[in-house]
């Protein structure tokens, strides 16, 4: 099958993409390919822009508006909000971030920033830690396996980074506990936009004196952000770009590690006869060093990456959509293996409605050259059966390849090696919701799902060698209240799940069975005040031993002080509650953060 893409399927769709670039038919709108500014909209679920209740799947958008009526200090604190999502992180501010999402593991998420895949190919999973909410215009979270449209690793769902389209100049400056200090700079025109941004915090100690490597210094970190992205009307269609530049550094207890991460996407849309054509190249780099009491790593990705989707309506309420998408990552573990691997995906999917009756169906075949061929499809079915309620049902499949590391990694003296007999991991869900309209400004959702993943890896093996494991099974339930009442407005949300490993009939680790979250927001012109609470369930850490609940009670403000400067306050963890978000590791105690931001007129 590479063969066939190498030699037939890659040169024609080149000849095919340059005819793109050549047409001259009616331009487009920015708006085609823009966001409604009068309805939440979301890209991710299905590939194409579409209304936030479109798609038959449980789906969440975080705005700009989101982030600033927050005022969250890092993207963990606005995403633990997120039903479905837990994290854990070892230590304060820069510590290892990791996300669980519907009880799978951290590398079953697909994140993409700006449409890139960004996750380390030694890893497979995201550093999370690294990102800076001044660069982000909204976060679009997908539920549930997505693999029959966006290939390996969308196993518990996709989320999606936008980098910050700013409208106009903002200047924000912000200072906080544990010696946080940071800035940041926005400037555009709604349409091109360029961000940078840099800060630094002191921080505590990352471990306590039940952590393996406890140092009572302070763990610091800090961290410098550019990105830039916009479109430009050309010829018959729109050209869009981003770019993104990440430099940081982290402490910890004995150690600390250099990251830098570089990202660029160029995207080309255009109309072609019936059909609206999107092409996207893009390139992504990832370099972590790291120096411990144990020695130094060096890790590095590279990985280019290009997809072609076209889009047309069959007929009136019915879309067909067909795409490829291929990508070439080279990993590297300086001193210990460097490997190349090459992707490609094609898909194709069909989603309509007729009447009460909506339905989306998706199938996909991917080619990994190292492990084969791989076929996922998704389909789903929705029922309107009354004004203010619709029900859906879905069944969906999903893989992930095995990382560079979980196959080639020489552990450490011989302990926790990886396997080059390891083969992909694959999954198979079920999930039936219900969306209810109370009123206009209030909504009720629930969602039942179960997933089976088999070929499970885990570093269970002889010296504790990577293995595929018989069976993981997760069932959950997840319920949610969104109101809205004059200038009131907030969530609330409720998560159960059961994440089991079915071979050792042991909890997967650091996920709770229960979390629950509220928040609420009075809006008063620029103005608001509101509050959190996040309750986290026991879970288990490794060696299952047994980590204690807890709740954090947050405030946060924004205020007014003219027409171009506010200020902005949080207050986290309030009722200042001890507790050890992994074994071993301190976790922040009351903190405060105060950010004056500066819109001027010109």
């Amino acid at each position: 099958m590479n063969y066939l893409f190498n030699q037939r399927i890659l040169p024609i769709l080149a000849g095919f993409t340059f005819f793109l670039s050549h047409l001259a038919i009616a331009e487009i709108s920015l708006e085609a390919i823009g966001l409604d500014p009068d309805e939440t909209m979301i890209v991710t679920a299905n590939r194409k822009l579409e209304a936030i209740d479109s798609p038959l799947a449980r789906a969440s958008v975080i705005t700009r508006d989101d982030i600033e009526r927050s005022q969250a200090a890092d993207i963990k604190a606005l995403l633990q909000l997120e039903a479905g999502i837990d994290l854990s992180r070892t230590g304060g501010a820069g510590g290892q971030t990791s996300l669980f999402m519907r009880g799978t593991n951290s590398n079953h998420v697909l994140v993409l920033i700006d449409g890139l895949r960004v996750a380390a190919s030694g890893t497979g999973a995201f550093q999370w830690e690294l990102i800076d909410l001044s660069q982000i215009e909204r976060i679009e979270i997908v539920r549930g396996p997505r693999a029959s449209r966006w290939g390996s690793d969308a196993i518990g769902g996709v989320i999606q980074i936008f980098t910050r389209r700013a409208n106009g100049v903002s200047v924000q400056a912000s200072t906080g506990s544990y010696g946080q200090l940071g800035g940041a700079l926005s400037v555009g025109d709604g349409e091109r936009a360029v961000n940078l941004s840099a800060s630094r915090i002191d921080g505590f100690s990352a471990q306590n004196e039940r952590g393996f490597a406890y140092d009572p210094d302070r763990d610091g970190f800090d961290h410098q952000h550019i990105s830039t992205q916009g479109t430009q009307a050309l010829a018959s269609g729109t050209v869009q770009w981003a770019g993104r530049w990440l430099n940081a550094q982290t402490e910890f207890d004995q150690g600390s590690s250099d990251a830098e991460q570089i990202s660029v996407k160029l995207a080309y849309q255009t109309e072609l006869s019936d059909w609206m054509m999107l092409v996207e190249v893009g390139h992504h780099r990832d370099e972590l060093e790291t120096v411990t009491a144990f020695g130094q790593t060096q890790n590095l990705t590279r990985r280019t990456q290009f997809s072609l989707i076209g889009e047309r309506a069959i007929q009136t309420n019915l879309d067909w959509m067909i795409g490829l998408d291929g990508w070439r990552e080279l990993g590297i573990s300086q001193g210990s293996w460097r490997e190349r691997r090459e992707h490609w995906g094609l898909w194709s999917s069909l989603t309509g409605h007729r009447e009460q009756l909506s339905y989306a169906l998706s199938l996909r075949l991917d080619d990994d050259d190292r492990f084969g061929s791989e076929s996922t499809a998704h389909g789903s079915i929705g029922w309107q059966s009354t004004e203010a309620i619709r029900w859906f049902a879905s069944i969906g499949q999903g893989f992930r390849s095995p990382n560079f590391s979980q196959l080639f990694s020489p552990g450490f003296g011989g302990l926790f090696a990886g396997n080059p007999a390891l083969q992909p991991e694959t999954s198979e869900s079920y999930e039936f919701g219900l969306d209810g309209q109370i009123n206009p400004r209030n909504k009720v959702s629930l969602s039942v799902f179960t997933s089976d993943i088999k070929g499970l890896i885990n570093f269970s093996g002889v010296d504790f060698q990577a293995i595929n494991i018989n069976q993981a099974r997760i069932r959950g339930i997840e319920l949610s209240h969104q109101f809205q009442s004059g200038q009131w407005q907030g969530e609330a949300q409720w998560t159960w799940q059961d994440p089991l490993d079915t071979e050792r009939q042991e909890p997967l680790l650091r996920r709770p069975k229960n979390k629950g979250t509220a928040w609420v927001s009075y809006d008063f012109g620029p103005q608001s005040i509101g509050g959190e609470v996040i309750y986290y369930g026991p879970r288990y850490d490794v060696g299952q031993a047994k980590l204690s609940a807890y709740t954090l009670l947050n405030l946060n403000a924004r205020w007014a002080l003219n027409p171009q400067m506010s200020v902005g306050i949080r207050l986290d963890n309030l009722t200042d509650e001890d507790y050890e978000p992994l074994i071993g590791f301190n976790a922040a105690g009351r903190t405060a953060k105060v950010t004056l931001e500066w819109q001027p007129q010109f």
